[in-house]
């Protein structure tokens, strides 16, 4: 299997357009199918959003997104480019249970859309893998059960005969 890696990097939330691109690039390299593209875009981008908002005050507007075909799937990595620079602000305890609480939806978002989620500890970056062999293999499955029930029936045919 050839080894593919395709990155990006992007300054600001006016630039999450370029992300929805390059995921949309690799989706029809790959043929994924809508469904599982649709999966995909909303929760790169919702990552992206994440890893934007929660290092606001740190004055960071560099992600770097990269893109890895494994063995398990599509591995999209999502992480601040800059991250040495940042220092250590206290923060509110009530301002810090505010975002953890409005987070938590956009979190939910993407584990339900992903098939593994990493989140690091001190939100630098966001992994998102995607089986995308499974969707394949559930179209065959589907297949092979069409070939069952029509030979099933022709066999009910052929018998009432």
């Amino acid at each position: 299997m050839k080894h593919d890696v395709r990155d990006l990097v992007i300054t600001g939330h006016k630039e999450i357009t370029k992300i929805e691109k390059f995921v949309e690039e690799i989706c029809d390299f790959y043929n994924v199918n809508n469904d599982y593209f649709g999966n995909i875009l909303l929760a790169t981008t919702e990552a992206a959003e994440i890893l934007f908002s929660l290092n606001e005050s740190f004055e960071i507007d560099k992600l770097g997104i990269s893109f890895e075909r494994t063995r398990k799937g599509m591995v999209f990595k999502i992480k601040l480019v800059n991250d040495s620079k940042l220092e250590v602000i206290e923060e509110d305890l009530l301002e810090r249970e505010i975002r953890r609480h409005k987070l938590s939806k956009e979190i939910f978002i993407i584990k339900a859309l992903t098939d593994e989620i990493t989140i690091s500890v001190n939100a630098k970056s966001i992994i998102l893998v995607f089986y995308i062999s499974s969707m394949n293999y559930e179209k065959s499955l589907y297949r092979i059960n069409q070939l069952k029930e029509y030979w099933i029936k022709m066999e009910n045919v052929i018998q009432k005969k």
